[in-house]
């Protein structure tokens, strides 16, 4: 299981509403139809901190999905929302998991 994390800030002036709106899109018309996604999470702190967390079934499917991403036409909406210099962006490979 790869865990991909995308850290990032909303560019300047896009209100919340929209960009969930967009977040939204981006799972039923991308991330859904993507070999290999398994599920995810989106997270928000105060400062306007945005983190990502999707998992993956292999590696090779997430940096599959992450090249088509930045060309889909289903994703631009999304991309444009998100401020390029704050992106931090991390593939793990699952070591253990408890539950």
């Amino acid at each position: 299981m790869i865990v991909e994390i995308a850290q990032f800030k909303l560019t300047e002036g896009v209100h919340e509403e929209d960009f969930l709106q967009e977040a939204e899109a981006v799972q039923k018309n991308f991330l859904e139809k993507q070999k290999g996604y398994v599920d995810r999470e989106l997270l928000k702190n105060q400062d306007g901190q945005w983190v990502d967390i999707l998992h993956w079934n292999s590696m090779e499917e997430a940096q599959k999905a992450a090249q088509v991403m930045m060309q889909d036409p289903a994703t631009q909406g999304f991309i444009q929302k998100i401020d390029p210099s704050s992106i931090k962006m991390l593939h793990l490979e699952q070591a253990r998991v408890w539950k």
